[in-house]
């Protein structure tokens, strides 16, 4: 081989080896569902620290891997689980979301967020953005855990309770990823007795009491079964989004909604994986 065939080689054996540690964090994970740290990944695959970190960015960045709740850990991220949401003739509903993501903003022209379960969190996987000034924001990817916030809740409340005992058996003590003020997220009877009211309606119209601009629309994405494949959720500032005219926009919202609702209908909901 001469000098410049070598040099041009180099290059390409370098991604090829970058590529299949990349693969090899990810298989990891896929292989395993627990969290991992960095030095535990490393350890795992026999590379070193840095090479695992830069494995990990790369995953993150694509979605394929998300930071738990402490931020110092990696779980399966929104993008392999919205891939791999089941078997036989079930539907990606991300996919089949994102036409109702659309049609939701153009008719309110706020912010709407499709959000899934992803281990014991929330993570948004999906978003249209509103314009202007104090627009809400939601960053994609990011956890929420499961009793943080109406927009988790609504997706804790339709697992069942044996699920959310679970669940709140393992992420005790209640971790809060924010000092926004969620009373109800503090204690395990104030999660339970959110759950029990957001399980008496079919949708959330709702007011932060604590940040005066937002209102939000929260709707619940279920199978036959009632079990959450996903929340869509519609916010923005209550000067132009209040709580009346959500309810001035609900039935064509729940319109757009409802083919949405019925094609969710047909295939089972992901299991829910409490040590994931």
């Amino acid at each position: 081989m001469s000098p410049s065939e070598k040099e041009a080689a180099e290059p390409v054996r370098y991604r090829n080896q970058a590529t299949q540690r990349v693969l090899s964090v990810l298989t990891a994970f896929a292989s395993h569902l627990h969290s991992r740290g960095v030095s535990e990944i490393a350890r795992e695959l026999g590379m070193n620290k840095n090479m695992a970190y830069r494995a990990l960015g790369t995953l993150t960045a694509e979605g394929y891997l998300t930071r738990d709740s402490s931020g110092e850990r990696y779980e399966l991220g929104p993008r392999l689980f919205a891939y791999a949401v089941g078997t036989g003739n079930e539907s990606d509903i991300v996919a089949l979301s994102r036409p109702v993501l659309e049609q939701l903003h153009q008719l309110t022209g706020e912010s709407v967020y499709l959000s899934i379960v992803v281990g014991r969190n929330r993570v948004t996987v999906d978003d249209i953005q509103g314009q202007g000034a104090r627009v809400l924001r939601s960053q994609r990817c990011s956890p929420v855990p499961l009793h943080c916030t109406k927009m988790s809740r609504m997706l804790l409340a339709h697992l069942s309770d044996r699920e959310i005992a679970e669940y709140l058996s393992a992420a005790a003590p209640l971790p809060r990823p924010n000092l926004i003020p969620d009373p109800q997220s503090e204690t395990t009877a104030g999660v339970w007795e959110d759950v029990h009211a957001i399980r008496a309606v079919p949708y959330l119209l709702w007011r932060n009491p604590h940040h005066a601009s937002a209102a939000y629309a929260i709707f619940p994405i279920q199978d036959s079964a009632g079990r959450p494949h996903a929340v869509v959720t519609i916010g923005g500032p209550r000067e132009r989004f209040d709580l009346t005219e959500i309810e001035a926009a609900l039935p064509r919202m729940r319109r757009i909604l409802e083919p949405l609702e019925q094609e969710a209908r047909l295939f089972p909901a992901p299991p829910f994986l409490v040590d994931a």
